[in-house]
């Protein structure tokens, strides 16, 4: 059994501090980044090949990114 006092309850999970996870953080903003910088290209002309298509990959990975971000920092206040 375990000699704990009042004084050492643990923390409630909402109040704990997140963990600095690297791909967590850094990954979304990353793939926004990359994603702008397809928009930008194409936008200019200077995409290799059709310019739509770089375009659109550009503005759906810059969402995916945005999402995942989200995504993650709901995930990382439940804990997971």
């Amino acid at each position: 059994m375990s000699e704990s006092t009042d004084s050492e309850k643990p923390v409630p999970r909402r109040f704990r501090r997140l963990k600095v996870n690297p791909l967590r953080d850094v990954l979304p903003w990353v793939a926004v980044v990359v994603g702008l910088v397809l928009v930008v290209r194409a936008a200019l002309g200077r995409s290799p090949g059709d310019d739509t298509v770089w375009l659109v990959m550009g503005l759906v990975l810059a969402a995916v990114g945005i999402v995942v971000f989200f995504v993650n920092r709901w995930q990382a206040r439940r804990g997971h």
